[in-house]
């Protein structure tokens, strides 16, 4: 399981996710900004707020959240 050490947003929507593996994966949130689950981070304030949490879930306080394991499968597609 891939471990996130550091994320930062971006001002294009776009998280850059460093990796305990020395990876790094820019991830595209512009797509997921329609739907219900994350459309208040179309917000750029609200989406700067993101933090890691438990080294493998990316949170926007109590708007949502994501996995690592869920971003990686997107990215797979």
């Amino acid at each position: 399981m891939s471990k996130i050490v550091r994320v930062v947003p971006r001002d294009d929507h776009t998280l850059l996710i460093k990796l305990k593996n020395n990876h790094a994966i820019i991830y595209d949130m512009k797509p997921r900004l329609t739907t219900v689950r994350f459309t208040k981070l179309a917000d750029l304030s609200k989406f700067k707020t993101v933090r890691v949490e438990h080294e493998n879930t990316l949170v926007w306080d109590s708007l949502c959240e994501i996995t690592i394991d869920e971003i990686l499968v997107k990215l797979a597609r």
